[in-house]
């Protein structure tokens, strides 16, 4: 089956994720735009795209993925802690600190320890604020 021939977000979703898994992100991004053109709320798509946007250090276009994925569903704990991350990799500690106060209050056990033990948050780590999040 050629891409051409993919008319289902589902199935274009499915390439991506074999794009993905074969570390071929462009090739991926590509995929997950062409689901969000043929169903934009599909929210798993702009997920995806902003993963594979952060594997190539294009923070920016990701977070505005992930700002897609949460408009679409509030609660996608996985994309408030990957803008926390991707605020953090371009030094935004404020937007990194609100974006994981999100994560944590959807899924405090996964996102606190995750968030304790992330060496990207290290800068923030003597931050009271950091620190109450982290501690429950």
């Amino acid at each position: 089956m050629t891409n051409q021939q993919l008319q289902d977000p589902t199935e274009w979703y499915q390439q991506g994720i074999v794009f993905d898994e074969q570390g071929q992100s462009q090739n991926a991004i590509a995929c997950y735009g062409k689901v969000i053109e043929l169903q934009a709320d599909y929210y798993e798509a702009w997920i995806r795209r902003g993963l594979a946007l952060m594997l190539l250090k294009d923070f920016q276009s990701a977070i505005a993925n992930f700002n897609q994925a949460v408009a679409l569903k509030m609660d996608l704990d996985l994309a408030w802690y990957l803008k926390a991350y991707c605020h953090m990799q371009m030094r935004v500690d404020d937007l990194a600190l609100l974006a994981l106060q999100k994560a944590i209050a959807l899924n405090p056990e996964q996102w606190s320890q995750k968030a304790a033990q992330e060496s990207v948050f290290d800068s923030l780590k003597s931050d009271p604020r950091f620190q109450e999040l982290v501690s429950g």
